[in-house]
């Protein structure tokens, strides 16, 4: 049978969880993980994830598209939408 505990902590290294109070379990447990400060800066994990994939896309040969291009897109969007008001 399994029994759950609802507790709230912090960690700091990313491997620490400090619980914020005790709960009535010692040895191996199984944890589930949910993020209360989405406003965080991003975390090395975060940048090292996207690191791997501008490598992974290098690695294939993926051209990122240029800024004046996406801006110009952006503009068109803008244009297209301001006029579908003005109708």
């Amino acid at each position: 049978m399994k029994t759950f505990y609802e507790a709230i902590g912090t960690t700091e290294d990313g491997v620490t969880i400090t619980l914020e109070q005790p709960i009535p379990v010692r040895g191996r447990v199984q944890i589930h993980i949910c993020a209360e400060s989405p406003n965080q800066e991003p975390s090395a994990g975060r940048e090292a994830i996207l690191q791997l994939i501008h490598e992974r896309q290098r690695a294939r040969g993926h051209i990122p598209t240029p800024p004046e291009e996406v801006e110009a897109y952006i503009r068109e969007l803008r244009q297209e939408d301001d006029e579908e008001s003005l109708s």
